[in-house]
């Protein structure tokens, strides 16, 4: 293995770390919305659906959340590319 392929592999190694990092603190930030929409809404049309869809709403308007999402979608991308090059 040449230092260029090892290189190669050690960058979509460390990417692969931050992609797992960033999928942790989006489960954190989901999980923190999650229990404050639970414990303000009262609401007697509260069901899971509905619940689902509040919570959506909420983390598409959580300016880290879709952040982290759209830099998720773009190491993806990086390591795919990586992949089809070899």
């Amino acid at each position: 293995m040449s230092q260029e392929d090892a290189g190669i592999s050690g960058g979509a190694e460390a990417l692969r770390h931050e992609l797992e990092r960033m999928r942790e603190r989006m489960a954190t930030i989901k999980k923190e919305v999650a229990a404050d929409l639970d414990s303000k809404w009262g609401s007697p049309w509260k069901s899971e659906q509905m619940f689902d869809l509040k919570l959506q709403s909420r983390l598409s308007g959580n300016g880290e959340y879709t952040s982290l999402r759209g830099r998720i979608q773009e190491a993806e991308a990086r390591l795919a590319a990586e992949a089809g090059a070899d």
